[in-house]
């Protein structure tokens, strides 16, 4: 795929987003399928870095991710809320169901007045005015000069994502392990746009690893978030550090697959094979 199909798809993505905001009253759902969307457009415009130039990647780039975080509020705290469910059905300590039922409370007051924001403040119309002329100047951008740059795009993904992946290694911080699952989700849907839906054989396995990365780390980032409200909430400390506890074993198993299963996709030795599955 050159770069004009990588654009084009782009702008479907773009598109595909402001379709699913447009609804008569949008929904949890609604909002889900918007932000993949968008994920996915980014994605494709890192592919168009090396023909678009710098200055235009990140204008654009900045408005996606802006647009972005104005729904990000409603998708955030509704799959804490959806986590929080599953962790008090399986508590049975009334303590500890306390904490987590005073913290579910407060999540979903916080998702009420995310909507309030999107529906009733402009917030909704105004990120799809800022989508819309996205994809406008998108369709205005001069057709790319470099046949190679698509091949070349995905080969600098794999290299930040390596480098990522070996900062979580040496430093599992939160935000090192929040960096790398962005890059190894850019590195599978960059995979996937280039192949048009169905990358090559040699490229599908390292797709596949890149997406486990990207969802393991996913799961430890809203872990995380959890576990940062909860140890803001008031409450009988022994019960909050058992939940803290949990919590942090969880992430730890969820560290620990996402960093093996990331080692042979991420290899030095792995990137020229991308390349030429790009190419």
């Amino acid at each position: 795929m050159d770069a004009v199909q990588v654009r084009q798809v782009v702008r479907d993505q773009i598109r595909e987003a402001v379709r699913a905001l447009r609804v008569r009253r949008p929904d949890d759902e609604a909002v889900h399928a918007a932000r993949k969307a968008l994920k996915r457009a980014r994605s494709g415009l890192r592919l168009l870095r090396p023909s678009i130039g710098d200055a235009a990647y990140r204008r654009e780039n900045a408005r996606l991710r802006d647009a972005g975080r104005r729904l990000s509020g409603v998708r955030d705290h509704r799959a804490l809320g959806d986590l929080l469910a599953a962790l008090l059905e399986a508590e049975s300590h009334a303590g500890r169901r306390s904490l987590l039922g005073a913290l579910r409370a407060q999540l979903q007051a916080d998702l009420r007045r995310d909507w309030r924001a999107l529906l009733e403040d402009g917030g909704l119309s105004s990120v799809e005015r800022a989508l819309t002329g996205s994809a406008r100047r998108m369709a205005e951008w001069p057709a790319p000069r470099h046949t190679a740059s698509v091949a070349a795009a995905v080969e600098r993904l794999h290299r930040k994502g390596r480098k990522a992946l070996k900062r979580s290694r040496l430093e599992p911080s939160d935000e090192n392990l929040h960096e790398a699952r962005k890059q190894a989700k850019h590195l599978a849907q960059a995979l996937e746009i280039v192949g048009g839906g169905k990358p090559p054989r040699r490229a599908v396995k390292a797709m596949k690893r890149a997406r486990q990365v990207g969802d393991l780390l996913g799961d430890d980032h809203d872990l995380a978030l959890l576990a940062e409200r909860l140890a803001q909430l008031p409450g009988p400390p022994k019960a909050r550090r058992k939940l803290l506890e949990s919590l942090d074993a969880r992430r730890a198993d969820l560290q620990e697959k996402a960093l093996k299963r990331a080692r042979p996709v991420f290899r030095k030795k792995s990137r020229p094979a991308l390349r030429r599955a790009a190419g």
